[in-house]
């Protein structure tokens, strides 16, 4: 099987279990994103790979006035198949995600072959498969920090999650750090990431061979997760070797998220 297939697998399995073990009452609890509940987040996720699997977009249009947090074209988008399962109860949200779940069928398909994504996009079935990953492994994130559950287990999916997250180090370290040429940083994820980072004479950043590191900055795997997507991550939990100013700033400046 491809390993994209597979690592969606293991998140939308971690994802489900999550949403099996909570609380009937807990799905009206408001989640820590701006104008959700819990159950919205499972309403999304179970919008999103409905529609994947049929290609179809559902004809609703919910009262824009009444969600002031779906402020742009994106956010609007993606509110429109929450928006039309509010009402809905505990049990007919889980059964929606199996039944998506279920629906998403994959043939024998190279990840460089172009498909029509979420909402119409072309773009590859690899980029669409690390796409679904990185949004599924977060909300599970997201349902479980909304109700002081424990930390996801993290497995395939997860992984796939931190190297989208660390195909944005270039940025963070010229644009958040503001790297000169010259300066490397080291990155390392245990049993994930080891990517070293270098700025171009242009002042672009890029990957670059293992060398000598300017800083070299050690984060554990979950906390990686947080501080990657803008979640509550902890900055102390991060080992910091060599310019610490500059460690500094790549830690607070690593939200990659859109």
């Amino acid at each position: 099987m491809n390993p994209l297939v597979t690592a969606w697998h293991d998140a939308i399995s971690a994802f489900s279990t999550t949403v099996s073990e909570i609380p009937d009452e807990a799905f009206a609890q408001p989640s820590l994103l701006p104008g959700w509940t819990v159950g919205d987040i499972v309403a999304h996720t179970a919008a999103l790979e409905h529609e994947l699997a049929s290609g179809e977009i559902p004809a609703h249009e919910p009262d824009w006035d009444a969600l002031p947090h779906a402020d742009d074209l994106f956010s609007r988008y993606t509110e429109i198949g929450v928006d039309l399962r509010r009402g809905w109860s505990p049990q007919q949200l889980r059964a929606d995600l199996a039944e998506a779940v279920a629906a998403r069928v994959f043939d024998d398909i190279d990840d460089n072959a172009q498909i029509t994504g979420i909402g119409g996009m072309p773009l590859t079935f690899g980029k669409q498969m690390r796409m679904r990953c990185f949004d599924i492994v977060l909300h599970d994130l997201d349902l479980r920090d909304a109700l002081g559950m424990t930390g996801p287990v993290l497995g395939d999916g997860a992984r796939i999650c931190a190297e989208q997250i660390a195909g944005g180090l270039g940025y963070v370290w010229v644009k958040r750090a503001g790297a000169q040429p010259g300066q490397v940083l080291h990155v390392v994820v245990p049993d994930w990431i080891d990517a070293w980072v270098g700025v171009s004479e242009d002042g672009r950043g890029h990957f670059v061979e293992p060398g000598e590191a300017t800083v070299t900055v050690t984060i554990p795997q979950l906390q990686f997760l947080r501080l990657g997507s803008g979640r509550r991550g902890d900055t102390g939990a991060a080992e910091v070797a060599g310019d610490a100013e500059l460690g500094r700033k790549v830690l607070a400046g690593l939200n990659v998220a859109p």
